[in-house]
């Protein structure tokens, strides 16, 4: 009979906690956030790019799309742009040298940000840098997905685009709470999205039912919509996302299901990394 009422007490007290914990997270006021990069036709579409050619199609195919960089840090602080999936090429290049000369010494890192840019950029056929983006489009916005947490990834990403006027066009992203972070106390004034340790944090939170009360910095909500296997957002975070004026960003999106999931949500960015197949599934949609 103890154990029993140790029980139902318990759970009279978690309950209490959670309800105070609901009301006080609904009670606080979010002022919405404006920002030039905002600017224009909604909803935004953002393009994923890793070469300035590919950039340069998009913008002739769509004038005010958005361009999306995967942003690395080489040995020297060079800022380059490539996806964090082709890295298993150049290191397994790496590797293989090693074998081929075992009496030679071949640098043998564990990520693509041990190695001098001279390298990476001799494998990769001139990949190019963030500069390359910031300088031959002066008038496009961009959004830079930081990808290596190294020393000083915050100074030198805002030092490399510092007198290529980034204020009005650039929006940072990044897997990486800490990154985001550490370059917003340098740039307030840049638009700022989401980590995956947000999104867990939405996801872990909304379970447990006090979503209300659940902390975040960022500007805009950006998600994909699968995230370790597992549905990245539900119904319950968009509407809290909304409650607190957050724009809501989404992608990629790959099929006609998910472009008309980003347009129930009314989402105001759609990201993509194929923009004629997006506007082909826009077009399709509004027939």
């Amino acid at each position: 009979m103890r154990i029993f009422l140790a029980t139902l007490l318990t759970f009279f007290v978690t309950g209490i906690l959670i309800l105070t914990t609901r009301i006080w997270g609904l009670g606080q006021q979010f002022a919405e956030f404006n920002n030039p990069f905002f600017e224009g036709q909604t909803p935004q579409l953002i393009l994923k790019a890793d070469t300035v050619a590919k950039a340069f199609a998009a913008i002739q195919l769509k004038r005010d799309v958005v361009i999306w960089l995967d942003v690395r840090l080489s040995v020297g602080n060079v800022p380059f742009i490539l996806p964090s999936a082709r890295d298993i090429e150049f290191l397994k290049s790496k590797t293989d040298q090693q074998k081929l000369n075992p009496t030679q010494k071949v640098l043998l890192g564990g990520k693509l940000s041990d190695y001098p840019w001279d390298q990476i950029k001799d494998f990769y056929s001139g990949a190019p840098t963030l500069k390359d983006f910031y300088s031959s489009f002066p008038d496009t916005r961009f959004i830079l997905n930081i990808i290596d947490n190294v020393s000083d990834v915050d100074t030198v990403i805002v030092d490399t685009i510092k007198a290529l006027h980034p204020d009005k066009r650039t929006f940072i992203q990044s897997d990486g709470l800490v990154l985001i972070k550490a370059i917003k106390d340098l740039k307030p004034e840049w638009v700022y999205g989401t980590s995956v340790p947000d999104l867990m944090r939405f996801l872990s939170f909304d379970s447990m039912l006090v979503l209300p009360a659940t902390q975040f910095k960022g500007d805009v909500f950006v998600a994909p919509f699968v995230i370790m296997k597992r549905k990245a957002f539900n119904d319950e975070i968009i509407a809290e996302m909304r409650r607190r004026h957050k724009r809501i960003y989404l992608g990629p999106i790959a099929n006609a299901q998910q472009l008309q999931e980003a347009n129930n949500i009314k989402a105001e960015g759609l990201i993509t990394e194929d923009l004629q197949q997006l506007l082909e599934l826009i077009a399709e949609g509004q027939k």
